[in-house]
């Protein structure tokens, strides 16, 4: 089978990674450590040559990436820091407030006057709309029997689905044992599908595992599965059948779907399936960790809020005086580069990263003074100035969305898709040093993180999924000018088991929404990360470069 004949999401390249695993040892991963006699600035230029300090991750194999790891080792054993002390205690505490001060209060104003010249006209067709949505709802209830149930929150916008992009969240689990068909569909019904509310007799908790997602008088819906069979959903495959035996999911059944990949070595593959508009990446963390496994996981540690509630409600005031600016940083990019700007073709190519112990990264954040989130982001800023160099392109910055999570992790599990976007700048120079790229790389990501229109911004898609139809809304919120999407979802760092089988290795790839053709995801899963790449082959020139420049993982 050729590149030009793969017609599914799910293309030859996850086949070739479940069949590599066959022959690796279970969880296997790459320390990278810099032989001592290198300095580190040879360390820089040879260590193409060092082979045992290349980490193949995915994504043209990510050697810069990794030569950030090293030469931030090194530096941290040559020096013991990577900043002047000065600089150090500026950021720290922040000695020139004043510029952040001047910043936002012409922020302030700006935002003030756009929301000023934008209002009057915004207003009355929201209005429009808000009313349609509610006929809309009327027809559905008389007309219709209350057979369909209007999509809530931001799950019509998310579960989009076009020729170009199909938006399902991949999940891949290598297990350990034989898989029963049975036992599975047993626990697969007691644990999610036949679980119902408190109080209620037959109210399911998980409704969405038995409901069809669809489009009905221009918005989306859900209704119930007519004659539900977990049969259609779960089903066992030999690898050699992987790629002629996944297909494009029914749109009259349930959006998801379990496959259990039969292996000759002990082990199985799960690969899980499962519509966004069922879910964000972290309710469906959540979903594996205290619904689906053996013995659930205690609730994950939340940090302490602010009980001042003055400070709080100036924050909400703030931010919507400054809402305008928070739209535009979303939809105002306009990147010229060899991944962004084509017509996608839909057929995409997933591949991985080996594992790298989360120890190492967590080394490198305590000497660097950041978090491990910018590591990554750091690594994957050195593998696309790598891929433009090898395309003989200067790119200075790259535009990456990434999600931003509005969760209460002390609330009850719920199905849905509770998050903001945000856009980055990352540096994309092939001249940057590594721990210049780093510090460009925090600074972009700390200025994000400070960013008062990230709540803003998240309540008004919730409000625009709302009230608009399907097609208005996929128009409005497209990540037109946007190269990357980027998603880090931390997994359980202990081992776990469902249905009696230990979980040996975790994986995960995000969808990319059209036109956004690249998409990678960071997983952990007992101390060790690894990188999900899905790239549209119209971005690929051949099945060639697929494989120089984006290696499968081999374990």
């Amino acid at each position: 089978m050729t590149l030009d004949q793969m017609t599914h999401p799910l293309d030859f390249r996850m086949y070739s990674w479940l069949v590599a695993n066959t022959s690796w040892a279970p969880n296997a991963t790459v320390y990278p450590a810099p032989p001592q006699s290198y300095p580190i600035s040879d360390l820089w230029t040879k260590a193409a040559d060092v082979e045992h300090a290349i980490l193949d991750i995915a994504f043209q194999d990510l050697p810069l990436g990794v030569i950030t790891l090293l030469a931030l080792q090194k530096g941290v054993r040559c020096s013991s820091t990577l900043c002047h002390p000065v600089t150090k205690l500026a950021v720290r505490y922040n000695i020139r407030f004043y510029d952040i001060i001047i910043t936002n209060i012409l922020k302030t104003f700006v935002g003030m006057f756009l929301m000023a010249v934008s209002l009057p006209l915004v207003l009355p067709a929201v209005c429009a709309f808000w009313l349609a949505s509610c006929v809309v709802s009327a027809i559905y209830s008389t007309r219709y029997g209350g057979v369909f149930v209007k999509a809530r929150g931001m799950d019509s916008v998310w579960g989009v689905e076009s020729k170009e992009s199909r938006p399902f969240i991949t999940i891949c689990l290598l297990v350990s044992g034989a898989p029963r068909l049975e036992d599975i569909q047993r626990h697969l019904r007691e644990k999610i599908l036949d679980v119902v509310e408190e109080g209620a007799e037959k109210d399911f908790k998980y409704k969405k595992f038995r409901q069809v997602f669809s489009k009905v008088c221009g918005y989306y819906c859900w209704r119930d599965a007519e004659d539900f069979d977990i049969a259609n959903h779960v089903r066992t495959l030999r690898l050699s059948e992987f790629e002629e035996g996944t297909t494009a999911l029914s749109p009259d059944r349930p959006p998801w779907e379990v496959l259990l990949l039969l292996r000759d070595d002990g082990r199985y593959n799960v690969v899980i399936r499962l519509h966004h508009a069922i879910g964000d990446g972290v309710t469906l963390i959540r979903l594996c960790v205290e619904a689906l496994v053996d013995t659930p996981l205690s609730a994950p540690p939340v940090g302490t809020r602010s009980g001042n509630a003055l400070m709080k409600a100036v924050m909400a005031v703030w931010s919507c005086l400054v809402l305008p600016l928070g739209l535009l940083q979303v939809v105002a990019n306009f990147d010229r580069n060899c991944l962004h700007g084509r017509q996608l073709s839909g057929k995409k190519v997933m591949t991985s990263s080996k594992g790298l112990p989360l120890a190492t990264l967590r080394q490198v954040k305590i000497a660097a003074s950041a978090t491990v989130n910018d590591v990554l982001m750091s690594c994957l800023s050195a593998a696309l100035a790598k891929h433009f160099a090898r395309r003989s392109e200067e790119v200075p910055q790259v535009t990456a969305v990434v999600p931003v999570s509005f969760h209460d992790l002390r609330a009850p599990l719920t199905l849905t898709n509770k998050f903001s976007v945000a856009t980055v700048k990352l540096p994309s120079s092939h001249c940057l040093a590594p721990d210049a790229r780093l510090r460009h790389t925090k600074t972009m990501l700390d200025g994000m993180k400070r960013d008062p229109t990230l709540a803003a911004v998240f309540w008004v898609v919730r409000a625009v999924s709302e009230v608009l139809p399907a097609p208005v809304a996929e128009l409005l919120l497209s990540g037109r000018g946007v190269s990357v999407a980027a998603s880090n979802v931390p997994g359980p760092q202990t081992e776990i088991s469902v249905w009696g089988d230990k979980i040996e290795d975790l994986l995960f790839w995000v969808p990319n929404r059209a036109p956004v053709g690249v998409g990678v995801s960071f997983a952990s899963y007992m101390g060790v990360v690894k990188i999900g790449l899905n790239v549209d082959a119209a971005l690929v020139r051949s099945r060639r470069e697929v494989s120089v420049r984006m290696p499968v993982l081999r374990r």
